[in-house]
């Protein structure tokens, strides 16, 4: 097997491990949707007029979230949290556009987290395997005649 074969197998288990997270994230009982950081204009509404939101502000489900301004930014965690108050699992969703977005009660994360609180970064294998992949003595491609 050569470098490049075994790069892209290490990327696609590296894929499944990263599904297997999705699905588990793709869950809408959350405990708490807090507003963890944020940059620029962020502002909130439940159906009267926007206010500005605070960090650390508790989201609720169906609330509108505001982004505007240059380069805004604003991080939504989710929560799972046991008897006793301690996180058991978590969900990060960044917004990065200027526009309105209504907060959901799944979270369909671009960082997964595993009950163990460890990251997994969606496009790092991938990325990774892409670039150690490239040895210099790739194929040429399949057809090269004119069509």
């Amino acid at each position: 097997m050569n470098q490049s074969a075994a790069w892209m197998g290490l990327a696609l288990l590296a894929c499944v491990g990263v599904a297997g997270a999705q699905q588990q994230q793709d869950k809408s009982d959350w405990d708490k949707i807090v507003l963890e950081q944020k940059a620029g204009s962020v502002m909130t509404s439940t159906g009267g007029e926007y206010e500005t939101a605070p960090i650390g502000k508790e989201m609720i489900v169906g609330e509108h979230m505001m982004l505007s301004g240059e380069k805004p930014k604003a991080k939504v965690v989710y929560y799972e949290l046991d008897d006793e108050g301690r996180v058991v699992d978590k969900c990060v969703r960044d917004y990065v556009d200027p526009n309105v977005y209504i907060i959901d009660a799944t979270c369909k994360p671009i960082v997964a987290w595993t009950s163990n609180g460890k990251g997994i970064v969606i496009g790092a294998a991938l990325v990774g395997a892409a670039l150690l992949g490239s040895d210099g003595d790739e194929a040429p491609p399949v057809s090269t005649g004119a069509r």
